[in-house]
């Protein structure tokens, strides 16, 4: 049976949630201003809601997204390509972005926000549950028409043209985004998702893959405690470019590749963690197809 105690960076209490996401659930999901605290911390008794389900989440897999409720946290509109991203998303219709690994699925429903039309939003994860949840947080299962796909980016199965990921996803995107995915694993894994989701995307100009993650100012691999088995790979920008170079070793592919380090704010709420090292930092990077 699998333990049920809750890692110190387990956010138990919440009393407030980030006014972005404050908005969004308003503007969005059509909450009330006073109806946004109760939705997102009630227990199945008026509304749908997020406080007792983010415990079922996190029983499904221990990840610090969950523990932290950074699924009511925006990445993507933060990231130094959201510009550029929002602006091929608005400008043509024909493309199609992936949130890989989107858990409950909220950068899709940021971008929805932002007048994006569904039939351009993707996302795929290991869970149904997480997908399921993500209809319960934001109450648009019956509006949304984005796809969403289930299964394991890190199998080859994930190219069988039988799977859903297969079928849902190959030949429609054209950008792809992860957000604290690529951190899960060693690099050789990273190598073989990253190989996955290029052959996956439609390859024409400027196809982009960008993302954010845990990594460190000391490129290299690090015990991963508490939250996946063995070891992960944490980039620093010229790590994150030697990867992109064996991405397209992989592919047959050439990438642009721009990358920084910066000190996240989430990187406090995790400082005591087991795997924590005084040398992590955040790293954003964007890979354009040549």
């Amino acid at each position: 049976m699998a333990s049920t105690k809750k890692p110190e960076w387990y956010q138990h209490e919440v009393q407030s949630i980030n006014p972005e996401a404050q908005r969004l659930l308003e503007s969005y999901s059509g909450f009330r201003p006073d109806e946004v605290l109760p939705h997102v911390l009630k227990l199945l008794i008026v509304v749908n809601h997020v406080y007792s389900k983010r415990d079922e989440a996190f029983s499904v897999f221990h990840y610090p997204c969950i523990g932290h409720l950074r699924f009511l946290t925006f990445q993507l509109p933060h990231h130094p390509a959201y510009q550029r991203i929002l602006s091929r998303l608005r400008d043509d219709p024909s493309t199609g972005i992936l949130e890989a690994g989107c858990c409950f699925g909220q950068e899709i429903r940021f971008l929805a926000d932002q007048g994006i039309p569904s039939h351009q939003l993707y996302g795929c994860d290991l869970e149904q549950p997480f997908i399921d949840l993500g209809y319960q947080l934001f109450r648009d299962r019956e509006s949304l028409n984005a796809t969403f796909a289930v299964g394991d980016l890190s199998s080859p199965d994930c190219l069988d043209p039988a799977s859903p990921i297969f079928q849902n996803l190959a030949g429609k995107i054209d950008i792809a985004f992860a957000s604290s995915l690529f951190h899960l694993w060693d690099y050789e894994e990273q190598l073989r998702v990253a190989t996955h989701l290029v052959r996956l995307c439609r390859l024409r100009p400027y196809t982009m893959i960008v993302g954010r993650q845990l990594g460190n100012v000391l490129g290299g691999s690090y015990p991963m405690a508490d939250v996946a088995a063995g070891t992960n790979y944490r980039h620093n920008v010229q790590t994150i470019k030697g990867f992109w170079c064996d991405v397209g070793q992989a592919t047959g592919t050439r990438w642009i590749v721009e990358a920084d380090l910066y000190m996240g704010e989430e990187l406090t709420k995790v400082k005591n963690a087991e795997w924590a090292n005084e040398n992590d930092r955040m790293l954003w990077f964007c890979a354009t197809l040549q």
